[in-house]
This record gives structure tokens, C-alpha cells and sequence, in this order.
């Protein structure tokens, strides 16, 4: 039964996907134009979800780091967590130079690519609901 817990988890991963994907085209050029601001400035929270994420993890790990075995695991989060604070403000600056600016400039110009996106969406749509399907019936 484990294999039906999986591709649940598959298929509605799938689709939620497809909806990022299909979400450009739906909302279409005007309203990227208009909300490029919020979408870079949250692209560029970024590193601060992920200090959340690790320091939550480590904070978990912390008290159970005494028997060793995780300790294999605590340190190299330290190390990425310490790394993540000190380069913070840099990764913020290359997240929204190499991939906020160009990505929203492609998505509100090039609607060509945004049909794309649209299809590859159906596609991860689809394809997760064939993987509920199945799940349901040899459940």
C-alpha cells in the first residue's frame, strides 16, 4: 500500500505544478506587467524561506543530534544555514538578476511561451489525474 501513498502524493504534486504553469497565460500580459513588482519582491524572499525551513529543521534535529546518527545531517545544515545568512543579500541580487527580471521579461513579452506553458500544464494536469485514477481503483 505504500506505492498508492506515493503516486497520491505524485499526482496531486502534478498537478498543483500545472497550475504555476498554466497561471501566466490565464492571468495574461497585462496583469504580469502590472504585478512585476510583487512577483520580484517575492522571488527575492527566497533565501529567507529557506533560513526558515533550515533553522526549523535544526531546530528539530538539534535535541536528537546527541545520538550521532544525525549528527551527519545536523552539521552540513548548519554549514548551509550559516552560508545562507551570510550570503543572503547576494543570492536575493542573482535571484532577481538572472531569474525574476528575465523570466517575468519572457512571460510578458513572449506569448508563444506562455501557450507553452499552458500546454505543458495540461499535460501535468492530465497526467496527475490518470495517477489519481489509478490510485483510487487498485485502492
Amino acid at each position: 500500500m505504500d506505492w498508492i501513498k506515493i503516486a497520491s502524493i505524485a499526482s496531486i504534486s502534478l498537478q498543483f505544478i500545472s497550475f504555476w504553469f498554466a497561471a501566466p497565460e490565464v492571468l495574461g500580459s497585462e496583469w504580469l506587467q502590472k504585478a512585476e513588482a510583487i512577483i520580484r519582491k517575492v522571488i527575492k524572499t527566497i533565501p529567507g524561506f529557506l533560513m526558515l525551513i533550515l533553522g526549523g529543521v535544526i531546530g528539530v534535529l538539534t535535541p536528537k543530534a546527541l545520538t550521532g546518527f544525525n549528527l551527519k545531517v545536523l552539521i552540513p545544515l548548519i554549514l548551509l544555514f550559516i552560508i545562507t545568512i551570510i550570503f543572503s543579500k547576494k543570492l536575493q541580487k542573482i535571484l532577481d538578476e538572472k531569474i525574476s527580471v528575465p523570466l517575468l521579461n519572457k512571460l510578458i513579452i513572449n506569448q508563444s511561451f506562455r501557450f507553452s506553458l499552458l500546454k505543458t500544464a495540461a499535460l501535468l494536469f492530465t497526467l496527475g489525474f490518470i495517477i489519481q485514477i489509478i490510485t483510487i481503483i487498485y485502492s
